[in-house]
């Protein structure tokens, strides 16, 4: 089942018409290893999109470097404080405090709102210079949500905010390249149940030999 969604996704057009391919040119840089979940994020934004009903336009993107769990927040606004609630609220209270921020140099993330509370917890900020925005760990996760959105949303532009659920959901239990795993194993220590493991659990049930077997005494 897996691998015939696999070849699908492959061949289908809509999927090819906005996939981004993620193949870079070789060079001399070595890709960063993370040891300990939690201990370095790495935070975008996203945006602007269509405005919703709710006056959300943008989507924050942090992303645990070790796990590479993401997590995708809409807001009204990026302003610096709106971004450091966020982080403080939904990541630092849930995951624990980092010990490192990796960002761009927007104004938001060099701001003195997000400088004080990296300073007053003991956390180091780490800025990517604006001519190599690939260093970002997250800039692959930005990447990958545009075409998931496009898809997802298609001319119902300003529905994008329902589907983010499901496109977390999507990059969370998804094999990434670099780690060989599933961003929900190496948070969780196992997989999450997917769709996919629910078809073939039904499949299971009603399979004949399966429902003769344990009917028969």
């Amino acid at each position: 089942m897996r691998k015939y969604i696999s070849d699908y996704i492959k061949k289908c057009p809509e999927c090819a018409r906005f996939k981004v391919t993620n193949q870079k040119p070789a060079g001399l840089l070595r890709t960063p290893v993370y040891s300990r979940r939690s201990e370095v994020i790495a935070i975008d934004l996203f945006g602007p999109l269509p405005q919703t009903d709710t006056g959300k336009q943008w989507i924050f993107i942090v992303e645990d470097c070790a796990t590479k769990w993401v997590e995708l927040f809409a807001l009204s606004q990026v302003s610096a404080r709106q971004c450091a609630a966020t982080l403080i609220e939904e990541v630092f209270m849930r995951h624990g405090i980092p010990r490192r921020i990796i960002s761009d140099n927007g104004t938001q993330f060099v701001s003195a709102v997000l400088q004080q509370i990296c300073f007053t917890l003991n956390i180091s900020q780490n800025f990517i210079p604006v001519y190599s925005p690939q260093s970002n760990p997250v800039e692959r996760k930005n990447k990958d949500l545009k075409p998931r959105l496009a898809i997802l949303v298609g001319d119902d532009h300003s529905s994008w905010y329902s589907k983010l659920p499901v496109i977390r959901f999507a990059m969370n239990t998804t094999v990434c390249d670099t780690t060989g795993h599933t961003p929900a194993y190496l948070l969780f220590g196992r997989e999450l149940r997917t769709v996919d493991d629910v078809v073939q659990d039904f499949k299971s049930v009603v399979h004949n030999d399966n429902f003769v077997a344990e009917i028969t005494p």
